[in-house]
């Protein structure tokens, strides 16, 4: 009879170890990553010639525009997929170009680029 008693208690025990339990953390699902905040500066327009392209960054040799201030020269500008898709990408292309201000931190970031 004891025999009987401590196989139903080692039954019980072993069944209530197999439930679901705590998560590992290997089955974690990954933490969102928050997206960027969108920027709502105005747009300036101007033209210019790309100077470089590294990656998503792009340099440009431009007129400037005054509206944003943005004296003529070389500047580097952040730029995202669906720009730089439609967009010529090789030092020495002469370009037209959308681009306002980052919404966090400073500098300055593509919109829209087009062949001149």
């Amino acid at each position: 009879m004891k025999f009987k008693a401590v196989f139903v208690f080692l039954a019980v025990g072993a069944m209530t170890a197999c439930g679901p339990g705590n998560k590992s953390e290997g089955s974690k699902s990954p933490a969102a990553q928050p997206a960027p905040p969108i920027s709502t500066a105005p747009q300036h327009e101007t033209q210019g010639v790309i100077a470089s392209v590294e990656g998503q960054v792009l340099t440009l040799d431009h007129d400037g525009a005054s509206a944003a201030p943005l004296a003529a020269g070389r500047t580097v500008f952040q730029a995202y997929g669906d720009v730089l898709a439609e967009a010529p990408l090789e030092p020495g292309a002469r370009v037209t170009f959308k681009f306002r201000k980052v919404a966090v931190g400073e500098g300055w970031e593509l919109t829209e680029m087009r062949a001149r």
